[in-house]
């Protein structure tokens, strides 16, 4: 049996290996085809406009591409890779462990911060109401366990009459 699942889990690893080799050799293609664009892009410019506006034209179009990039990506919102929890998930998360549920409260706080301080409303109440469930869940608005008195014992109100 464990020798069946170690010749899976070995021939599944050299077909992972060969797919990751196929796919470095394609890019270093890619960015080899992509150099030469580049230098054919800069001969062409320095032909018109001399060498050193065609480096400028280069350098500053992939500064700005790149800055560009970077803005998209800092302004995406991480809580985009999380899913939702739906009422099936939920129910299934009561059967989870405490850690588990501690977890979870951890990401919902912290997704909720990062929308509070994007001033994303409606995110933020769904963050807020995914933290109350995560506090309900872990058993925080549940009664104390035990009995809770709510009458006052006889010989209270027998003191409270006499005087």
């Amino acid at each position: 049996m464990i020798d069946q699942l170690t010749d899976i889990l070995a021939d599944q690893a050299k077909a992972a290996a060969r797919k990751g080799a196929a796919f470095a050799a394609i890019a270093i293609v890619m960015l080899i085809g992509a150099g030469f664009l580049l230098a054919a892009i800069y001969m062409a410019l320095a032909a018109s406009f001399g060498p050193i506006a065609a480096a400028m034209a280069i350098g500053s179009t992939m500064v700005t591409l790149g800055l560009v990039a970077l803005a998209i990506m800092l302004q995406r919102d991480p809580g985009d890779a999380v899913d939702q929890v739906t009422p099936e998930e939920q129910a299934a998360q009561a059967r989870k462990s405490e850690d588990d549920m501690l977890f979870d409260l951890l990401v919902h706080s912290a997704m909720t911060g990062y929308a509070t301080g994007q001033g994303n409303k409606p995110r933020m109440q769904s963050g807020f109401d995914q933290m109350i469930t995560d506090l309900g869940a872990l058993g925080v608005f549940d009664p104390p366990k035990g009995r809770m008195e709510t009458e006052q014992p006889e010989h209270d109100q027998e003191t409270k009459m006499a005087g």
